[in-house]
């Protein structure tokens, strides 16, 4: 087991002390009288953004919207924003990019609040808020655990303030933490089914030539995530498309070289139609479900979990497949190909 699939395993135990600490963490902020939300951040932090924005919004009964860094700009701040949080998220929390957004920010009058995964991140200079994300340690490049828990984060932000603007009673709030609770403890059943197919597929997937992940709109964060850890662990081109922007355009480059894996929610009926037609120009057409099918080109995970609550189980496919592949390339999926990259480019703080 190397170092990425021991951070996968811890993934739940991890979550759970999240919650046992989000009362605490967030009694502040929910009281602030927040009246939108904007979250800002680069690769698998802007991904944990753009996955919980739409459940955020439920929960909060608020606006929440996700940006890059580079999308903020002092003109998206043309109004009162003393009541907008704005968000940063940096895994190693050194991201300069991010900590230039959160200075726009700052100086249009936003309350800025910091989600980093560790504590005394530089990023947390510039908040008013310090919402630190107890991921654990993680010395891996390609970060699996950190993405849960910053989604956690996000969601169990937007709890604590609909519970305290009325947007949810207690009892939905309770509700809603106790079917977290059980997803998580369904994430080692689903992670076992997962690892047990990528392991009896590994030679074909690992021979890939160039990859397409293709998710529903209530997953779009999770197939950006799918496609980065694949990409920054084989090297490969790897690129991630909602379904309807892969139909725009995307399908024309799918040829006998390329593989396609599907993550499927259960909402898309073109599906079936889709691998019709592209197994006309490709045997390398899969699909992530969760259903209890499991053959050489669908992984089902074979659990019951509530839709808003799929994207805590989703990941793990492609995030094993990240974990065992490069392997048999002889790379070694913990470590990135330059381990001094981001100080020699200037993009971070501290080179993590």
């Amino acid at each position: 087991m190397n170092l990425i699939q021991e951070y996968i395993k811890q993934t739940p135990m991890q979550l759970n002390k999240i919650i046992e600490g989000s009362k605490n963490l967030f009694s502040n902020v929910s009281k602030l009288g927040v009246e939108k939300i904007i979250i800002t951040g680069s690769g698998t932090s802007y991904h944990s953004g753009a996955q919980m924005q739409q459940i955020m919004r439920v929960k909060s009964g608020i606006e929440v919207n996700s940006y890059y860094p580079f999308q903020v700009t002092k003109e998206l701040f043309n109004k009162n924003y003393k009541k907008t949080l704005f968000i940063g998220i940096s895994q190693g929390g050194s991201s300069f990019s991010t900590f230039d957004a959160m200075k726009i920010a700052k100086e249009n009058g936003c309350i800025i609040a910091t989600m980093a995964g560790e504590k005394n991140a530089y990023i947390d200079q510039l908040a008013d808020e310090i919402l630190t994300v107890n991921i654990g340690e993680e010395k891996a490049g390609a970060k699996t655990k950190g993405y849960y828990a910053t989604k956690l984060n996000l969601l169990l932000l937007a709890e604590y303030i609909g519970l305290e603007n009325g947007t949810l009673s207690e009892k939905e709030f309770n509700d809603d933490i106790n079917d977290v609770k059980s997803t998580l403890g369904l994430f080692s059943t689903a992670y076992n089914r997962a690892l047990d197919w990528v392991e009896q597929n590994k030679e074909s997937l690992a021979n890939a030539d160039n990859i397409r992940i293709v998710g529903p709109s209530n997953a779009y964060g999770d197939t950006l995530e799918g496609a980065l850890k694949i990409l920054e662990t084989c090297r490969i081109p790897v690129t991630g498309y909602e379904f309807n922007e892969f139909i725009h355009g995307i399908y024309n480059a799918i040829d006998e070289k390329s593989t396609v894996i599907f993550i499927d929610d259960g909402n898309e009926p073109r599906l079936n139609k889709m691998l019709e037609v592209l197994g006309q120009w490709s045997n390398e057409l899969y699909v992530i479900d969760f259903s209890n099918n499991k053959d050489s080109h669908r992984v089902g995970y074979g659990i019951e979990v509530k839709d808003e609550l799929k994207t805590f189980i989703f990941p793990l496919a492609c995030q094993i497949m990240a974990s065992i592949l490069p392997e048999l390339k002889n790379i070694d999926p913990s470590t990135p190909k330059d381990t001094k990259f981001h100080m020699e480019l200037g993009s971070k703080k501290f080179n993590h």
